[in-house]
Formats: C-alpha cells, sequence, structure tokens
C-alpha cells in the first residue's frame, strides 16, 4: 500500500492510533518514524496523518511551556 501522504523530516505528524504528535525523522515503506517534540525515545507509526489547527496549536503551547 502507497502512503497517500508522505511527510518529509521535520514535519510535525500526528500518530492517529496514540494520539500523540511527532517530528518525523523518517520513513519507511509506510512506516513513519517520529520523535517526540519535547525530546525522548523516537517510535514508529503506520497510523498516522496531517495535524489538524488545534493539534498544531497543542504543540506551540506545550513548546513555550517547556521553555
Amino acid at each position: 500500500m502507497i502512503a497517500p501522504w508522505v511527510p518529509g523530516p521535520g514535519v510535525l505528524v500526528k500518530d492517529t492510533q496514540r494520539g500523540l504528535l511527532g517530528e518525523a525523522v523518517g520513513w519507511n515503506a509506510g512506516t513513519v518514524t517520529l520523535a517526540p517534540l519535547g525530546g525522548g525515545e523516537p517510535w514508529e507509526t503506520d497510523t498516522y496523518s496531517v495535524p489538524n489547527e488545534l493539534d498544531r496549536l497543542r504543540a506551540r503551547v506545550a513548546s513555550r511551556r517547556r521553555r
């Protein structure tokens, strides 16, 4: 199966199975590797989507709180 959207490195991605946001750091055969926005161990998922505006807002707020 070919993914309808392939995120490039550094792009914000939503793992729809876990409900988590991450930064794309790799892609292989329909699976994307995501790095947590606040740091930590990357994970892989094959169920992902473009984050909506609310997701992006939450990511910006979390980023500012970490500063």
